[in-house]
């Protein structure tokens, strides 16, 4: 059984944590320079800026948790399954409306394939539909080959490519949407 339930700003330290340590066991290979890598997840997992984005209006931060013993134990709560931020109302790239965002969505390093990242999906999806949004977007690496198969499966649709740059390497990035006004 998973439950889903909402972040609150005292869970900023615990998706920091989930954030670096689900970030460096499914997408660190991808990184060409070690040193780039840990200045991102820095960056990335720093407390200020998801405590700001806790606190922001259309952003939403959601923390599924496990009632059925399957469990990650390397975090201060055992339970936890995975983690998804949207944000609503984010201009799709290259078009004139808008949708939610999808910007985060991570399960614990050996808890995929076990369909709890389904179940966060449409969850994450449900809560856009009742925010009246009507498009679902997000950006996945083109070397994620496992999450971008999750996206299609979930009826996403490549829309474009954008390059994403640091001063080390170059990686293209897929831009997908989806039509949500449409039931599950």
């Amino acid at each position: 059984m998973l439950s889903i339930r909402e972040a609150t700003i005292e869970d900023a330290m615990l998706l920091s944590q989930l954030f670096e340590t689900s970030y460096r066991f499914h997408l660190s290979h991808l990184w060409q320079d070690k040193d780039e890598l840990e200045e991102y997840l820095a960056q990335e997992c720093s407390i200020e800026p998801i405590l700001t984005s806790l606190t922001t209006a259309n952003h939403k931060w959601l923390i599924a948790e496990s009632r059925s013993g399957t469990e990650y134990s390397n975090t201060h709560c055992p339970n936890i399954v995975g983690f998804g931020k949207i944000v609503f109302n984010q201009p799709v790239p290259d078009h004139d409306f808008t949708g939610v965002y999808l910007h985060k969505l991570y399960l614990m390093p050996h808890l995929t394939g076990q369909k709890q990242g389904n179940l966060l999906f449409d969850h994450l999806v449900k809560l856009g539909r009742e925010r009246g949004q009507k498009w679902l977007w997000l950006e996945v690496l083109e070397q994620n080959t496992s999450a971008i198969k999750f996206y299609v499966r979930k009826g996403m649709k490549w829309q474009k490519d954008i390059i994403f740059s640091s001063p080390k390497q170059r990686s293209t990035v897929h831009i997908m949407v989806k039509n949500i006004s449409q039931s599950l």
